[in-house]
């Protein structure tokens, strides 16, 4: 099977959601990509007409700060799938470092500039979202300061059932 490294840091760091849409994918490490930090970005649409109905994830170039997430290894056949399931972003080539300072060069996803503009939107990321990052920051046992600074995010305040929210709550019900 032929494959590559993915760096995950969004909703696809909890496993299960992941795997909903790229089965093949299996845990390599957790990582940090240095230079980087998290931010959140409406995409200047109503973010009650995205799939999160809120703001969604991305990198964003800063020096001196740095983002964590997950290493996957990921079978080429979903190559396409996660192309699709990241819409938008970009791919780019990244390098991370686990805990014990091995390299590794990732894809990742960024989202264009044109999208990154200050909207009049809310860019603020749903507390679904952010329940699914926050789940998978702990699953894979990214730094307690990390997770922390994920709880810490403002979210914008609208709980209402997303699909694909309930379905992950109930594959991590079945899982117990």
């Amino acid at each position: 099977m032929t494959s590559f490294l993915y760096f995950a840091y969004g909703s696809n760091l909890l496993r299960q959601r992941l795997q909903v849409e790229n089965p093949s994918a299996r845990f390599v490490s957790s990582a940090k990509l240095e230079g980087y930090r998290l931010g959140f970005t409406s995409l200047g649409m109503d973010p009650m007409k995205l799939r999160w109905r809120g703001g969604a994830a991305t990198i964003l170039d800063d020096p001196g700060h740095v983002v964590w997430g997950c290493v996957w290894r990921v079978s080429t056949e979903h190559r396409d799938s996660l192309d699709r399931q990241e819409l938008i972003y970009n791919p780019i080539e990244v390098k991370v470092t686990d805990g014990d300072n091995a390299v590794y060069t990732c894809r990742t996803y960024q989202l264009p500039a044109e999208y990154l503009v200050t909207s009049c939107y809310d860019n603020r990321p749903s507390p679904m979202y952010m329940d699914v990052i926050v789940r998978g920051a702990l699953q894979n046992a990214l730094p307690a300061e990390y997770v922390d600074d994920l709880r810490a995010v403002e979210h914008n305040g609208h709980y209402e059932d997303i699909d694909l929210h309930k379905n992950i709550l109930k594959i991590l019900e079945k899982e117990k």
